[in-house]
């Protein structure tokens, strides 16, 4: 854990870069602050004596909450400054940790950048209404986009009755799933594989 003096340090100068970004909304400037983020989740631990990667030990967020405050975020813009934060924090928390670390404290391995590739897919996926129902291939391609699409970071936050709608939806898919996977799998296929050509027709970002 880093000393005292090191986090006070850490925390004046996300301070200042901050403020500066209030004066003119530079992404760079963002991005500066994003590498002191990573660094002061580094720096604090969680009871059990991992890094607090996912930044929600007391400590951490009370300096994080002191830091916007002395730098007067306004009220206002508090929600959209930590959005657009959160989206490079994101993305070097990938690079500074693990999968296995970051995975350990509830966040997922996919970097924003990387969901956000996936989004035009999940997109195409909302509109496959529209598609035949007898297109197979392509109706249980897009049901992977959109579950490949879900950040399951945000699952520990889910409110109670929204966790156990999705859980029930998610069984029925996997009902669905394993009847349509019995009705292919009684049919011959041309070649070696074929079973899993549609599990990866749009793969992941």
């Amino acid at each position: 854990m880093y000393h005292m003096t090191t986090t006070k340090a850490l925390a004046d100068q996300a301070t200042e870069i901050l403020r500066a970004y209030l004066r003119d909304h530079r992404t760079d400037r963002l991005r500066d602050l994003a590498k002191i983020v990573v660094e002061l989740r580094g720096s604090h631990t969680l009871e059990d004596g991992r890094a607090d990667w996912s930044g929600r030990s007391p400590v951490y967020r009370q300096t994080m909450a002191d830091i916007y405050a002395r730098a007067k975020v306004p009220a206002d813009n508090l929600d959209t400054v930590q959005a657009a934060l959160r989206y490079h924090v994101g993305n070097l928390l990938r690079e500074s940790a693990s999968g296995d670390d970051l995975e350990a404290v509830g966040l997922s391995k996919i970097a924003p950048r990387q969901r956000l590739a996936t989004r035009r897919q999940a997109v195409q996926a909302q509109a496959a209404a529209a598609a035949p129902r007898q297109d197979i291939a392509r109706l249980t391609a897009y049901a992977q986009a959109l579950l490949d699409f879900v950040d399951p970071s945000a699952i520990p936050g889910l409110a109670p009755e929204r966790a156990v709608a999705a859980r029930l939806a998610l069984e029925a898919v996997r009902e669905r799933a394993e009847e349509l996977l019995g009705l292919l799998g009684q049919r011959p296929t041309r070649q070696s594989g074929a079973r899993d050509q549609g599990r990866h027709r749009l793969q992941r970002a």
